[in-house]
């Protein structure tokens, strides 16, 4: 009984450690930034090759002169692929929530 009564009390220990270090790094909010990517990429017109709503992931950096760079995109289609390297590639950003170097990974859904 004694060993079990120890075991609990090191197990919410533990707990406690973990939830304390983890609560400091939160995400940030990057609520502008993402208002803005969303009004660069909303000036696309019908893609004919789309026969369904797809997702793309895309991964961007900013680079030292505060721009956006397309890292990657898993976008099966490549007229899409191209699309959004387009129109995102070196494209500035007037919310500062990103800081140089950063990376940021976002979903962009694209309807027929």
């Amino acid at each position: 009984m004694k060993k079990l009564f120890l075991s609990v009390i090191v197990t919410l220990f533990m707990n406690t450690a973990f939830a304390a270090v983890g609560s400091p790094n939160r995400d940030k909010d990057y609520e502008k930034t993402f208002k803005e990517l969303a009004e660069l990429l909303n000036t696309y017109s019908n893609f004919e090759s789309l026969r369904e709503e797809v997702v793309v992931k895309v991964k961007i950096a900013i680079n030292e002169n505060h721009e956006i760079v397309v890292m990657s995109t898993d976008a099966a289609n490549s007229e899409l692929s191209y699309y959004i390297k387009n129109s995102l590639n070196y494209q500035k950003l007037a919310a500062n929530e990103l800081e140089i170097g950063n990376k940021l990974v976002f979903l962009v859904k694209f309807a027929k």
